[in-house]
């Protein structure tokens, strides 16, 4: 699906608009997986093939919204407080970050390694929250909010494979050429996809941090749907065979366990 798609039915006006609001929510999106410090026009219009000029006139849009702001009053762009305020309902009513808290805690105190929450987030894997152990050796580069194209993170194959065949499918569409910007080519992904379905989980070598493994187990709602994944990142020497065997049924009855507290809630509410 590309910037210039033409919908049927709908007049140029019209088709003009939906452009626009895809286009401000893509710079949504990459700001919120960018840099603390903010992003820089240039950056942002080359990540998304947009023209300089239409990058400016969004960023303008969505900074005198409060929505987008300038880091500390410099040319850097990133999300402004009015973004926050805006998802603490939406927040309210998707509560698996505070039900996984206890079982991040848990898993990253009995394994000593560091334990991430994934989520989907359209084309993307947000990490959502993450707990580091008493390894010395803990992925601190990874932060809570970052985003990578859904494929790219061991936990983001897991949520693929779990997703229906035609989300799937457009997912993958949608993110082919975003895949070579992260060195990740299509057959790893779809290697990835089937172990997942095939056993259930996912280990990987990581395609962004050389050294370093994860591995990934799918949170599922009572439909079976991914809502999100379980990941344990540490270095590839301590994810050897005879350690994953040991540690696949910790992140299992941890990704059970929030996918009881999420159906519970559900239910009481």
């Amino acid at each position: 699906m590309g910037y210039q798609e033409t919908i049927p039915g709908v007049v140029r006006g019209e088709v003009t608009g939906t452009q626009c609001i895809r286009r401000s929510f893509a710079i949504l999106r990459l700001l919120a997986g960018g840099d603390h410090d903010g992003e820089k026009l240039v950056d942002i219009a080359g990540a998304l093939k947009l023209s300089h000029p239409t990058t400016h006139r969004i960023l303008k849009a969505l900074e005198q919204e409060g929505i987008v702001e300038r880091a500390g009053g410099s040319q850097r762009y990133r999300l402004g407080a009015e973004a926050a305020w805006l998802g603490v309902g939406p927040f309210n009513r998707c509560p698996i970050t505070r039900l996984s808290a206890i079982v991040l805690e848990d898993l990253a105190q009995a394994t000593g390694d560091s334990i991430f929450l994934s989520v989907p987030s359209h084309n993307d894997a947000v990490y959502a929250d993450r707990r580091l152990g008493s390894w010395p050796v803990q992925a601190r580069g990874v932060h809570v909010g970052a985003r990578r194209p859904m494929g790219v993170s061991v936990g983001g194959r897991v949520m693929l494979a779990h997703l229906g065949e035609a989300r799937m499918k457009t997912v993958l569409a949608e993110n082919a050429d975003r895949f070579a910007d992260w060195n990740c080519p299509m057959d790893i992904v779809l290697r990835g996809i089937e172990d997942t379905r095939a056993q259930g989980y996912l280990v990987e070598d990581s395609l962004t941090r050389q050294g370093r493994r994860a591995m990934a187990v799918p949170v599922r709602d009572v439909g079976g749907r991914a809502i999100g994944a379980i990941s344990i990142i540490a270095p590839t020497a301590r994810l050897g065979t005879d350690r994953v065997a040991r540690l696949l049924p910790l992140l299992r009855e941890g990704a059970r366990r929030v996918g009881t507290a999420l159906f519970e809630q559900r239910m009481a509410s």
